[in-house]
């Protein structure tokens, strides 16, 4: 073979050495891109499963709260009637709230937490009064026992539109929301916590 052949031959395959090179940095860049695209739709995914399950955790508390005051009050004897019932929270042992329970009627609305025109409570009206230890009221700043706050609010109206003035009627409505207020170590409001609202009817006793 010539030595002109030879050169040839030889440059080929240096050619084809730098052309394989080539292309197996090319092909780790795109390796790399594919596995940083996959990381970040990793991640999102982590984030979203953390805030769905904390978001689940606020909801299932708040649900908790609102039946308790749902139980709380279906357990009291000759309903409705005028008065209040102690609510503890995790705060301590003693008396926290003392959650009001008397009735308003139906065209005024209820007695308690403003309603909205679909007969949930409207959350964008001032706070009713808070109970307290020695305020009785309609609404409370519940502490749970892993150190969160949640508000609960609740309204009580005659079920009856027609019920006559100054009898009482059979059955009652009772509506409680509760949305977490601050988180445990953060005074700061959860300004975007959606409330949890539950709904049942109250039947006298006395009939």
């Amino acid at each position: 073979m010539s030595e002109s052949a030879n050169i040839q031959s030889n440059s080929a395959r240096h050619g084809a050495r730098r052309g394989e090179s080539g292309m197996g940095l090319l092909e780790l860049m795109i390796a790399m891109a594919v596995l940083t695209v996959g990381m970040l739709g990793s991640m999102i995914m982590i984030l979203t499963g953390m805030q769905s399950n904390s978001r689940n955790k606020n909801d299932t508390t708040a649900t908790v709260l609102d039946q308790e005051i749902l139980e709380t009050f279906a357990t009291l004897k000759n309903y409705p009637q005028a008065g209040s019932v102690a609510i503890y929270d995790c705060s301590g042992n003693s008396v926290k709230y003392l959650a009001s329970y008397g009735q308003g009627t139906y065209a005024s609305g209820g007695s308690g937490a403003p309603l909205t025109s679909t007969g949930d409570i409207d959350w964008t009206q001032p706070t009713p009064t808070l109970a307290t230890a020695t305020t009785a009221g309609y609404a409370m700043q519940y502490t749970n026992c892993s150190g969160d706050t949640y508000e609960v609010r609740w309204n009580v109206r005659d079920a009856n539109p027609l019920t006559p003035v100054g009898t009482v009627s059979r059955l009652s409505i009772l509506t409680v929301s509760s949305r977490l207020k601050a988180a445990k170590g953060s005074n700061q409001a959860m300004l975007f916590a959606p409330p949890t609202t539950l709904r049942t009817i109250l039947e006298n006793g006395a009939y």
